[in-house]
């Protein structure tokens, strides 16, 4: 990419290692971004720090409870203001069952969805009239055939394949209700595909997952560097090409194109959800 992008402040939760961490380095030492401060959270404090620029905050992005405090404490920090990128990768590899955090959200769910759209809303204060957001998950192959919409948050019907389908349907769906309440603003949401990346195998997965899973992302995985290079760089060239068509959302592929086709969802599915996911954090 060509195109210089600045800004005050850039946000990258889930920075800590992965994709996240790759995605802040490039924040920090690219010389197509030039962002004043960089601050990452997450559980752990990464050994290497990527840039002195860049600051680290300590939360726990499966407790709703404490995401809250964090983006009170952060917002009400006028140098965090305003805040021109907010990116969010935090996740986990786990083939356990339905793990409940003790605000009764399955920590799976907690990480890839609900803790996502909470920090959405709770920083949107501080937003600037041009912000871009980020989900890094998985933007290609959400689908509303995929929801039971009787039990969004898997109370009930709790599978790995319904609870990996669930996030990624409700994170389309939430960016483009984020899109349409930020109406009159230059704000642009994308929901991203990094497809196989070569990360960490979480230690808590069986042997012989971390084994087989190493291998295979070494052989067709890309490296965490090319992701953070393909998503970013694909959010702003999708911001430039849809925003002068009037379309503030996007679902970008691993390559950073713009993956087409992409239902729209009716006033009614959006806020559905909406209402079921603030319902749901602010239960806490």
């Amino acid at each position: 990419m060509n195109k210089v992008i600045s800004g005050s402040n850039a946000l990258v939760v889930g920075g800590t290692r992965g994709i996240g961490y790759a995605i802040a380095s490039r924040l920090a030492t690219s010389p197509n971004y030039q962002f004043s401060a960089i601050t990452i959270v997450g559980r752990t404090k990464p050994q290497a720090m990527p840039a002195e620029k860049i600051s680290f905050r300590s939360v726990d992005a499966t407790s709703m409870h404490a995401l809250k405090e964090f983006a009170q404490e952060f917002r009400s920090n006028s140098q965090n203001s305003p805040l021109d990128l907010l990116v969010m990768t935090q996740g986990i590899m786990s083939f356990a069952g339905r793990t409940e955090t003790p605000e009764g959200i399955d920590r799976k769910m907690a990480l890839h969805y609900y803790g996502r759209q909470l920090l959405i809303r709770e920083l949107s204060s501080i937003l600037s009239h041009d912000a871009k957001i980020l989900l890094v998950l998985d933007g290609l192959n959400g689908s509303p055939e995929k929801l039971n919409w009787d039990d969004l948050d898997l109370k009930e019907t709790f599978s790995l394949a319904h609870a990996a389908n669930h996030c990624i349907t409700m994170n389309d769906a939430m960016i483009q209700y984020h899109a349409l309440q930020s109406q009159g603003s230059k704000q642009f949401f994308a929901h991203g595909y990094p497809g196989v990346v070569n990360t960490a195998t979480p230690k808590n997965s069986a042997w012989y997952f971390r084994a087989v899973s190493k291998v295979a992302s070494r052989l067709v995985g890309l490296q965490p560097e090319q992701c953070a290079e393909r998503q970013l760089d694909g959010l702003y060239k999708a911001a430039d090409e849809l925003q002068s068509k009037e379309i503030p959302w996007a679902c970008i592929d691993n390559h950073g194109k713009v993956i087409g086709g992409k239902k729209e969802w009716s006033e009614e599915e959006r806020r559905k959800i909406a209402d079921h996911t603030w319902g749901l954090v602010d239960r806490t």
